[in-house]
């Protein structure tokens, strides 16, 4: 079923798995990437990584997510199911829900990679890209292999144009909010690692990031990432960012940076590594807190911000299967719809899947949604047992929602169902021949 759950990565994908997915012949497939050959495009993936989770959502194929590992953290993607984390992920999990690909970080245990492998399932190997070109590859890298040498290329091109757009356009606001000002912001970005603190230095992801806020990076002609305090005293940064609570400890129990300005000024803020190393949705998200917090007459509303997200994620351009936008916030806020609609059914959506020949008030209550939105005609059909009839209507409703048509209503099927934009159908299923 299309799930609709809606991702740093290295300019090289390693292949982990010597496989290739049995193919067709269209100019699309087969995709050939370093030692990896795959020969069709894969409908199902399991995502281990949170930073490739961000790229392939916000490039909209998260809809071929069946699975993710507990460090796949973006409340867009909750909806998918969580096979153990990154390092130890649930082999037989993964195995268990068709995946065909899998994407992994470096930190994937051997063993886990050789039963994946053996399984006959691709393990390709990601790692974080340090500069945008490392960034625009991986997209590609990303695109061609679940989309195919000229579709997956053309999306990954679009919607890394779109990402970087959206940051200089975010950028040109945060400028125009400074020009009455006598000098530029300044920024730094400091964590906490191996004992010791540490600076976001040029050449990075995370300064590139920084830059799209307008501001300079007091770090930005240093190359050593260890805090040299009186390097930092001189350049006073107007605002300090901090990834975690220890590293703002670290910050405020040090005598000379506990009287930084920014410091003392309340003008600091916590950002985390996460936030500050994702490509995708989330980056614009980090980026959109950084410049409210620097500029907070730039500070989106959340009904501002709702509207915003629900634009950034590129629109699918497959002709067959509908448009969804599940990379975006707008997802997180129709799984809140869901909740809100679901109570007004009588039907709890935590967790909850339905299949054939189920026989329960939950089938009742998805009947009737099917039948309040055209898919079912006649009402005599809401009985709650999961025939023939409903699984039409769940196929037709996955069809015309974007959905992986397999007429059994998983969670993201239902969580879609009783959302507020789901579709209508004035052609219901043909009801003549089967009996619930």
């Amino acid at each position: 079923m299309r799930k609709i759950i809606t991702g740093i990565l290295c300019a090289a994908v390693l292949l982990c798995s010597a496989i290739g997915l049995a193919g067709c012949g269209d100019g699309e497939y087969p995709v050939q990437i370093a030692n990896l050959k795959i020969d069709r495009e894969p409908k199902s993936i399991v995502v281990l990584d949170p930073c490739s989770a961000d790229i392939i959502s916000y490039m909209s194929y998260d809809v071929k997510i069946v699975g993710r590992s507990s460090d796949v953290d973006q409340k867009y993607l909750s909806v998918a199911p969580t096979m153990g984390n990154a390092e130890r992920p649930s082999v037989q999990d993964i195995i268990d829900s068709g995946a065909e690909v899998v994407f992994a970080d470096q930190t994937l245990d051997g063993d886990s990679k050789q039963s994946l492998e053996k399984a006959g399932i691709a393990v390709v190997s990601m790692s974080v890209a340090e500069t945008p070109k490392q960034l625009e590859i991986n997209y590609h890298t990303i695109g061609k292999i679940l989309g195919g040498n000229i579709t997956g290329d053309e999306k990954a091109a679009t919607s890394y144009t779109k990402l970087i757009d959206s940051m200089e356009e975010m950028k040109d606001k945060a400028s125009a909010a400074s020009s009455g000002s006598e000098s530029l912001n300044t920024v730094c970005y400091l964590y906490y690692e191996n004992g010791g603190l540490r600076m976001m230095t040029s050449g990075t992801y995370g300064d590139m990031l920084l830059g799209y806020t307008g501001s300079v990076n007091v770090a930005v002609n240093i190359d050593e990432n260890n805090v040299d305090v009186n390097t930092l005293k001189v350049a006073n940064p107007n605002y300090i960012f901090y990834a975690d609570e220890d590293t703002l400890k670290a910050v405020q129990g040090d005598p000379v940076l506990s009287k930084l300005s920014a410091v003392t000024g309340g003008k600091t803020m916590q950002i985390s590594k996460s936030e500050i190393s994702r490509q995708g949705l989330t980056a614009l998200e980090t980026l959109e807190k950084m410049i409210g917090f620097i500029h907070p007459e730039l500070a989106a509303t959340p009904d501002e911000a709702a509207k915003v997200s629900a634009t950034e994620a590129p629109k699918s351009d497959n002709a067959t299967q509908p448009a969804t936008q599940p990379a975006t916030q707008a997802a997180t806020q129709a799984a809140a719809q869901s909740t809100s609609l679901a109570e007004k059914y009588k039907i709890d959506l935590k967790n909850l899947s339905l299949k054939q020949e189920d026989d329960n008030d939950d089938v009742k209550a998805m009947q009737q949604r099917l039948y309040d939105l055209g898919y079912v005609s006649d009402d005599e059909n809401i009985t709650g047992y999961y025939g023939e009839i409903s699984k039409k209507a769940v196929t037709e409703f996955q069809k015309n929602n974007g959905i992986k048509e397999t007429g059994e209503a998983d969670n993201a099927t239902l969580v879609k169902l009783f959302s507020s934009d789901a579709k209508k159908t004035d052609k219901p299923v043909d009801e003549s021949s089967d009996d619930e």
